[in-house]
C-alpha cells in the first residue's frame, strides 16, 4: 500500500514537472544539437561490423553539421536581445537582413547535413534503406510551412 502511495504521489508531482519542460502553447522547440548515437542508428537498420566502419565518419560530420547549426542557432537568438514578439515592428525590418543571411547559412548546413545522409544511406541494402528512410531526417532549422502549403 505504501508503495502504491508513493508512486501515485511521485507521478503527481513529476508529471506537471515533465510537462512544463515542453514547449507550450503549440510552439515547437529548437531541433536538437546533434541526431541520434551510431549505436541507435546500427542498431535500428542493423549495420555490419563493415557498414558501421563506413557509415561512420559520414555520421561524424553529420553530428557536427548538426552542432554547428545549433550553436549558431544559439548565438543567433542571443545576439537579437529579445524574442521577435517583443520587437517593435521597426526592429523587425531592421532585423530582416540579418534573418535573412541566417537563414541562408542554415539552408547551406541543411545542405552539407543531407549529403552525408545520402552517403550513409548509399553503403545500406534495400531492407536497410527501407528501415534508415522510417527514421526523423536529421533537421538543422525548423521550417514553418509557406503559405498556400
Amino acid at each position: 500500500m505504501r508503495r502504491m502511495l508513493a508512486v501515485a504521489l511521485s507521478s503527481v508531482l513529476l508529471v506537471p514537472a515533465a510537462l512544463a519542460q515542453q514547449p507550450g502553447m503549440g510552439r515547437m522547440g529548437p531541433p536538437p544539437d546533434h541526431w541520434m548515437t551510431l549505436d541507435s542508428l546500427a542498431q535500428a537498420v542493423g549495420l555490419t561490423a563493415d557498414q558501421r566502419t563506413k557509415v561512420a565518419p559520414h555520421y561524424d560530420e553529420l553530428n557536427a553539421v548538426i552542432k554547428k547549426a545549433a550553436d549558431r542557432r544559439t548565438a543567433f537568438r542571443q545576439s537579437m536581445g529579445g524574442p521577435m514578439s517583443q520587437m517593435t515592428p521597426e526592429q523587425r525590418q531592421a532585423m530582416q537582413p540579418k534573418m535573412d543571411s541566417m537563414r541562408t547559412e542554415m539552408d547551406g548546413l541543411q545542405h552539407q547535413a543531407d549529403e552525408h545522409y545520402a552517403a550513409i544511406r548509399a553503403v545500406l541494402t534495400a531492407d536497410q534503406q527501407t528501415k534508415f528512410d522510417a527514421l526523423p531526417k536529421p533537421q538543422v532549422a525548423m521550417r514553418r510551412p509557406s503559405p498556400g502549403s
